[in-house]
Formats: C-alpha cells, structure tokens, sequence
C-alpha cells in the first residue's frame, strides 16, 4: 500500500514539475514577446510621417494632405490585409468598448494599406483612410504583420503608438483606456 502511495507522489511530483516548467516557457516567451513590442513601439517614436496625400473610402477625387487630418488629434488603427482577422476583429470588440461611437467619430481613423477595394467603404463601420503612396514611412510598416494604434501630431510626429499582442489583449484595453481619457479629450 504505502509503495502505490510513493508510486502515486512520484507522479504527481513529476506532473506538477512539467506543469511549472511548461509555464516558465510560456512566460518566458511572453516576455520575449512583450520586450520586441517595447522595442518596436519606442524605435518607432518621435518619426516624422510622409505627408502625402490621402482620401477615405473610394473617393479619390476629395484627396487631402495628411498634415490637414491630423490638425486634431486623431487615434489611428492601422492594419494590413495580411493581418489575422482574429486579432483584428478582437481589437474592434475592445475599441467598441471603450469607443461606443467609434463608428461615427472622425477621431478614428482605420488605415490599411493593402485591404481589397471593396471593404474601403465599409471595414468595420469606417471608411479607410487610403495613402497614395501606401505607407506613412514609419519602420513599423517593414515587415510588420501586427495591427497597431498611432497618433501622429500636427507636426507629422508618432506622438502615441501601440502594437496589439494578440496573446496579452489586456494591455490594448489598457492603452486605449488611457486614450480616451488623455490624447482624445484634447489633454
């Protein structure tokens, strides 16, 4: 009896201990995630943007220049075709969250360089803002797969930015929070 009590601590010991090193893994993978992010985030700071032209939607004939958008500041959503359509549309449910009106307000801005034409009008609730010539010249558009939040300044200056995790959603909610209350209130 005592040998199938040893038998049975042994296994569960052993359980246990892969448990723990499975999520020290996870961890810290998390982290090696998190830190890149960081990265990417502060080396796409204080970058001046590409004033070129713009329009929303299909209409191409009302083109403006980006520096005329961006005289208020505006939360930007950029995303890309090639972005996973779960992390896109787990992104929305939180905007809506904390954005109820994000539909209507022309304090969001959603940007994509690359989506088919025939979302332009209608992705998400708001028109795209298209870019003649596709990219805001910032490194994060380099490869970058991950949809992200900027707010670029009257300057043309990454004033805010914020890469959206899909493993950790949580700081997404928490930096929007802190956008609605600080750089969309006009604090």
């Amino acid at each position: 009896m005592s040998l199938l009590i040893m038998i049975i601590f042994i296994v569960n010991f052993s359980s246990c201990y892969q448990k723990n090193k499975q999520q020290m893994e996870i961890d810290r993978f998390s982290k090696e995630i998190n830190d890149t992010i960081l990265k990417i985030e502060k080396s796409n700071m204080f970058h001046l943007v590409n004033n070129s032209n713009v329009y929303f939607g299909t209409d191409s004939t009302n083109k403006i220049k980006l520096k005329q958008l961006v005289d208020s500041p505006k939360l930007m959503f950029y995303f890309s075709s090639n972005t996973c359509s779960p992390c896109i549309e787990e992104t929305i449910e939180i905007m809506k969250e904390i954005f109820p009106n994000y539909e209507e307000t022309d304090k969001i801005v959603f940007v994509s360089p690359d989506y088919p034409a025939r979302y332009r009008n209608n992705c998400y609730g708001k028109k795209l803002l298209i870019l003649d010539k596709n990219k805001l010249g910032l490194p994060i558009e380099n490869g970058q797969q991950s949809p992200f939040f900027l707010i670029i300044n009257k300057n043309l200056q990454v004033q805010s930015m914020h890469v959206v995790n899909k493993m950790d959603f949580s700081r997404t909610k928490e930096y929007l929070k802190d956008i609605s209350y600080r750089s969309l209130n006009g604090e």
